[in-house]
């Protein structure tokens, strides 16, 4: 009996041994496997097959000049980089990319990104079609940007989209023919000037071939004119710090009444001028000052002026030889001087097809366009900064920069006011949709006399009562 419990003994400390040493591997090829598991998700499975392929669609009207052109060699250089993942892009025009893209998004056709200004973020929310983007980035990532452009991409503390750029619109000018006339824009540019000072100078600009001024206000750009003058007539923003919609408040009568003046009077033309004519007619001598108007313009009057000295024919048709100036918004009602901001960036838009792995294919290219080296050569046509560390690390600065239009450019960026705190995704989508269906329409019909600027006034206050209900409305004059 001895013998028998001694051998079941010797059985057990071996079984024992066996048990041990195939413990102490299982770590090891757990790891291993573990290792190759994270290969696969950039290079195919273990079994070495090839990712699978996949098509990011990205949709973009042309932020720049060579912006659409530019994306085009980028999603090439992407291929190279990822193989399995084609780029598709799609182009549109400023005229018709916000309807187009909304018309998509409806039909949950939306492409994966999209670019949009920061004012139609939340119509997008709304939709349920945004995707908070970080949830397919890395927060190391997402550090690369500006705190302060990243937040106008996000509302109520979600991340929605990736910042292109951040910018001030105002109005732009032929400078030799203002200095022709003996305006001086310097003081202009230095000092500010009020509405009555704008009103005089175009009146001095306007003959029968020269508009004094014009506005791009076609289509849903009319919303254009109506954001940056209001800056100069204090409204700065959709709502006040209070969160009450500001378009009901005295400053808007005074705006469009100022608009009625200047169509009325021939200073401005009574119909709508298309985006990509306002400055085509200022530099073809039929306008002396046009909006919306941005620094980056100087780059444009210096390209032409180069071509039309080289006699090359790429110069703008029947163009004329000029510098540009870059100068603020007029003010009224006292108010104090200030300029329209905005961020324009991508977002990243769920459609019928959407998953979680193109998700993150989505992000990876998204955040490839942002930043680096392709966001760098993108505010350099721009004559901007780049809002995100990687892209002023790649940035080279252009020479030759007007030192008038630079300074201008500084002290109408200091001047802009962020939206206020506590503003939500339905606030942002209802004032937009109030913007779009409301009061453009009516604002066309007063550009060309077939409505007061009282009728447009008393519309917008009954739409506006109507959407955020009266007490949620200003009512007299803003500040």
């Amino acid at each position: 009996m001895k013998k028998i419990i001694a051998l079941l003994l010797a059985c057990v400390m071996v079984l024992g041994l066996f048990a041990g040493c195939g413990s102490s591997q299982e770590p090891e090829e757990t790891q291993a496997q573990s290792g190759n598991q994270e290969t696969a998700g950039a290079q195919g499975d273990d079994s070495g097959d090839a990712p699978e392929e996949d098509t990011i669609v990205v949709m973009a009207p042309p932020v720049t000049g060579n912006y659409l052109a530019s994306l085009k060699v980028w999603a090439e250089d992407f291929k190279k980089e990822y193989p399995h993942l084609t780029v598709e892009v799609i182009e549109t025009s400023w005229g018709d990319h916000s309807d187009k893209l909304s018309t998509m998004a409806q039909a949950g056709e939306a492409p994966d990104i999209a670019e949009i200004s920061s004012g139609a973020l939340g119509t997008y929310v709304e939709m349920g079609v945004a995707i908070d983007i970080s949830q397919y980035m890395s927060a190391e990532r997402l550090a690369d940007y500006d705190a302060n452009a990243l937040s106008y991409m996000s509302l109520e503390g979600t991340v929605y989209g990736l910042p292109l750029y951040l910018t001030i619109q105002s109005i732009g000018a032929n400078k030799t023919l203002m200095e022709e006339l003996g305006i001086d824009v310097a003081k202009i540019q230095q000092e500010g000037w009020t509405y009555e000072e704008f009103l005089d100078v175009i009146k001095l600009g306007t003959t029968d071939e020269r508009f004094g001024f014009v506005f791009a206000n076609a289509g849903v750009t009319a919303s254009d004119m109506l954001n940056i003058f209001g800056a100069g007539c204090g409204l700065s923003n959709n709502f006040t710090e209070d969160l009450k919609y500001t378009f009901t408040s005295d400053n808007m009568l005074t705006l469009l009444s100022a608009i009625e003046e200047m169509t009325q009077s021939g200073y401005m033309p009574n119909y709508g001028v298309e985006a990509g004519q306002r400055m085509v007619m200022c530099q073809t001598g039929n306008a002396m000052i046009f909006g919306k108007a941005m620094p980056l313009f100087e780059n444009n009057f210096r390209t032409n002026n180069a071509a039309l000295d080289a006699n090359d024919g790429t110069a703008v048709e029947n163009s004329l030889k000029m510098d540009y100036a870059f100068l603020p918004v007029p003010t009224m009602m006292g108010c104090e001087e200030s300029c329209y901001g905005t961020v324009d960036g991508l977002i990243a838009m769920r459609n019928k097809n959407t998953t979680d792995e193109h998700l993150e294919n989505v992000l990876l290219f998204m955040d490839y366009i942002c930043s680096g080296e392709r966001i760098a050569s993108c505010m350099n046509e721009l004559y901007l900064d780049p809002v995100c560390q990687s892209g002023r690390d790649a940035l080279t600065l252009e020479e030759g920069r007007d030192p008038d239009n630079l300074e201008t450019a500084a002290r109408c960026i200091a001047m802009v006011e962020a939206p206020p705190a506590g503003v939500t995704a339905e606030m942002t989508a209802t004032a937009k949709k109030l913007m779009d269906e409301q009061i453009v329409p009516k604002f066309q019909l007063l550009l060309a006399g077939e409505a007061t600027a009282q009728e447009v006034y008393d519309h917008i206050c009954e739409a506006a009562y109507a959407a955020f209900g009266e007490e949620n409305c200003v009512s007299g004059k803003i500040g």
